[in-house]
């Protein structure tokens, strides 16, 4: 903070006594500013400056930048199988200080399903400073009836009923989920779920107390089974998932929360780009915060293609590799030794991503390409996956 304050006075008075100078260089100063504590009245006093200073911190691809920038999670929700059940557990990566104590992040005492020996609540995802469960047969596929949208920083928990139209163990459906906060009183959840050879969605409102209607859009495939991804990013006001099954092609949900519209868009990228990938993640470092795709290979290196519409909108949308992003000299790694590399994880709103290595664990804000090391081992003995939890008004996200 103290650092911040100087650098900006340090600037207005340049700026005072300079007219012409490096400063003078818009993409210099952004950067200058970038490094402002995230604190509310930064970008407000350094707006009064004068009117360049004013453009630059208004800008909306400024304002992301800074958040990108300054964000960082409060901490992380560990998910592994061990012994055929599922185990959920959070660590701090932040200081959460005297108020934030770690038992809030237990999972409140709930009973999931019929009977808490047979039943378990699976992690479905988090966002906003909410976690979203739901229970699940631990000696099958087959979802049960109950859903917890869970505010672990209020300790506070909201019980959902699945309504009978989604009755996911008459289908053996796979269902995934998103929950969305407005403010810190309301939220929604998305659900998104495969049955009868077409996909679902249905999203519930704590504003109305209910489930609102099912909308639906056929989904062909070859062959087997098609399974929608976990790992999704909000993009305005549309949640996206990459589909798996469906062929060689790539393809992926887009569901309108507005407009309630559900569709299958391709991703028109050659085959052998991804034909021998080790993860397939959708995130938002396209210009703007518009969608993209990275493609890990064993090497930790990843491709990162950006989805460019044409003049006819997203329907006819192109994908371009825009660059290489090699986590490996990055992170300075040792060449050689690929079993000790793993992705666990990709938060695509934010564009962090949790690499496990034989030097620790980390935490690689891909917009910024800079990172921090959130554990000195890799806490799971299997295989597992990292979710970032920050709350509705974390730093940088006002």
């Amino acid at each position: 903070m103290q650092y911040s304050n100087i650098l900006l006075s340090v600037s207005i008075s340049y700026v005072k006594t300079r007219r012409e100078s490096p400063i003078d260089v818009d993409d210099l100063l952004a950067e200058i500013l970038l490094r402002l504590a995230p604190l509310p009245s930064s970008l407000p006093r350094a707006s009064l400056v004068c009117a360049r200073w004013r453009r630059i911190v208004t800008d909306p691809d400024f304002l992301r930048r800074f958040r990108a920038h300054h964000w960082k999670p409060l901490g992380v929700f560990l998910t592994s199988s061990q012994s055929g059940r599922r185990d959920l557990s959070f660590s701090f990566v932040s200081d959460p200080g005297d108020s934030i104590r770690h038992e809030r992040f237990s999972v409140p005492p709930v009973r999931a399903g019929a009977g808490d020996d047979d039943y378990t609540w699976v992690f479905l995802g988090c966002r906003h400073g909410r976690v979203l469960l739901i229970d699940r047969n631990l000696h099958g596929y087959s979802y049960g009836h109950q859903m917890l949208v869970w505010n672990p920083v209020a300790a506070e928990h909201h019980l959902l009923y699945v309504p009978h139209f989604l009755d996911f163990g008459r289908h053996r459906s796979s269902v995934q989920g998103a929950v969305i906060c407005a403010s810190s009183h309301n939220h929604k959840v998305a659900l998104v779920w495969n049955a009868d050879n077409r996909a679902h969605a249905c999203v519930y409102s704590s504003e109305t107390g209910d489930w609102g209607d099912v909308v639906s859009t056929r989904v062909r495939r070859e062959s087997g089974f098609i399974v929608i991804g976990f790992w999704n990013v909000m993009v305005g006001n549309s949640i996206y998932r990459l589909l798996f099954g469906i062929g060689s092609q790539l393809h992926m949900l887009e569901f309108d929360l507005g407009s309630q519209n559900l569709a299958v868009i391709q991703v028109p990228l050659p085959p052998d780009v991804y034909a021998n990938h080790r993860g397939l993640y959708l995130t938002t470092l396209a210009n703007g915060g518009g969608l993209s795709l990275i493609v890990m290979s064993a090497n930790l290196e990843a491709q990162l293609w950006e989805r460019t519409p044409d003049c006819d909108g997203a329907a006819t949308a192109r994908w371009m590799l825009r660059r290489t992003i090699e986590l490996d000299k990055l992170l300075s790694l040792r060449p050689g030794f690929p079993e000790c590399r793993r992705i666990l994880g990709v938060e695509g709103d934010h564009n962090v991503m949790f690499v496990s290595t034989y030097r620790g664990v980390f935490m690689v804000h891909l917009e910024s390409m800079q990172f921090e090391k959130i554990f000195e081992t890799n806490p799971f003995s299997d295989g597992g996956t990292i979710h970032p939890f920050t709350t509705l008004y974390a730093p940088g996200t006002c």
